[in-house]
């Protein structure tokens, strides 16, 4: 089959679109531009009208300085008590079992950063809003149960929607200067937003110090009580060494009476070279009046004296039970910028809902203008 030429008389057929024609298309039905584009900015004028506004207060808390936990500084907190096995494994038979020593780890220990990262983290938990959910919802002002709780929905689905009501947000790597973050509150009312959240970051740094006291106390607690099992752990070990010894010496005694050995009998020629002599040869008399002294230690203080490390065990025991925390001075985190009254509601932004509303209805217009004029320019071909 051979190519033709096309003649003037046969159509041709042009898919290309011209821009010029869409805009006169457009021109011609400004009309349906211009309704669309009022329909939706009154779309969006009803919808800021009627939408119930959101106000959302922040509250900023940064960390405290030292100076305000230099209560956790005391010298009975900076230090704890350790029991030593041995000095040397290699040298057991030549030295005795080492008393307790001081250990330089604290039995409590909490620095500035520590306490504002412990009083973040409580600040975010989930459990703390969850316990302030609970108070409110057990508080006396029903006009913010109303606000925050819906009878519409479950009492897991309301707290749910007050968890969200929350937002934080920490500073950039780059902000190093200041360790802070932020907490926001969202509610219906801006008065009460303001009053929640500042009630709120106040109960949360209260649980974190309430915390903090009852870690110290278990810690002290549980060094106190390790104090007292190591001094009656010695004291037992000393009465039996004591009963021992009160035993050996009677019996040297006896044996000292039977050879007439009264008085310290040493002769460098019956001693063996870096041997001990026999104890009885120490003399009926010296051995008795050993017996008698070690029978009358009865005062338990004055014994206490003679247990090898158990006056460093009371020692410390009693700088322990001497801790004194005035908690009135501790601070773990600052309040940098309590929660203000809003000026204007978060939500709705009444400048973006319209824009966006008459942006809609322009796009939605443009697109109804073009069908329509493309409606217009259709011709039905006969069958």
């Amino acid at each position: 089959m051979s190519d033709q030429p096309l003649t003037g008389n046969q159509p041709q057929r042009d898919d290309e679109i011209d821009l010029f024609d869409l805009i006169d298309d457009v021109r011609d039905k400004w009309r349906w531009v211009v309704g669309l584009a009022l329909f939706g900015l009154l779309v969006a004028a009803l919808y800021v009208v009627v939408a119930t506004p959101v106000y959302r207060t922040e509250a900023v808390i940064k960390d405290a300085p030292a100076s305000d936990l230099v209560a956790f500084n005391q010298p009975a907190l900076r230090t704890t008590l350790i029991l030593e096995a041995r000095k040397d494994v290699e040298k057991e038979d030549e030295e005795d079992d080492e008393g307790p020593s001081l250990s330089a780890e604290p039995v409590f220990e909490l620095d500035s950063e520590q306490a504002f990262m412990g009083a973040r983290a409580v600040v975010r938990s989930v459990s703390t809003r969850k316990a302030f959910y609970q108070s409110l919802m057990q508080g006396s002002d029903e006009t913010l149960k109303a606000l925050i709780y819906d009878a519409e929905y479950t009492d897991e689905q309301n707290l749910a929607l007050f968890l969200e009501r929350f937002g934080f947000s920490d500073p950039s790597a780059k902000q190093l200067l200041d360790v802070y973050f932020t907490v926001t509150f969202e509610l219906a009312d801006a008065e009460r937003a303001t009053r929640v959240l500042n009630d709120y970051v106040a109960f949360a740094l209260g649980r974190y110090d309430r915390q903090i006291r009852s870690e110290l106390g278990r810690k002290l607690s549980a060094q106190l009580q390790l104090n007292e099992s190591w001094a009656d752990s010695l004291r037992a070990t000393y009465h039996a060494e004591k009963r021992r010894r009160i035993i050996e010496l009677n019996e040297a005694a006896e044996i000292a009476k039977v050879i007439g050995q009264s008085q310290p009998f040493y002769n460098s020629n019956d001693v063996v070279v870096s041997s001990e002599p026999p104890l009885y040869m120490m003399g009926e008399k010296a051995l008795r009046a050993e017996v008698a002294q070690l029978e009358s230690r009865t005062n338990l203080e004055t014994e206490d004296l003679f247990i090898k490390g158990l006056p460093e065990i009371l020692q410390n025991t009693a700088l322990l039970e001497s801790v004194s925390v005035d908690w009135d001075s501790v601070n773990y985190a600052l309040i940098d910028q309590p929660a203000l009254l809003p000026l204007s509601p978060a939500k709705p932004k009444k400048i973006l809902v319209l824009g966006l509303g008459l942006v809609g209805g322009l796009m939605l217009g443009l697109v109804a203008a073009l069908v329509a004029a493309g409606a217009a320019r259709h011709v039905v071909r006969p069958r």
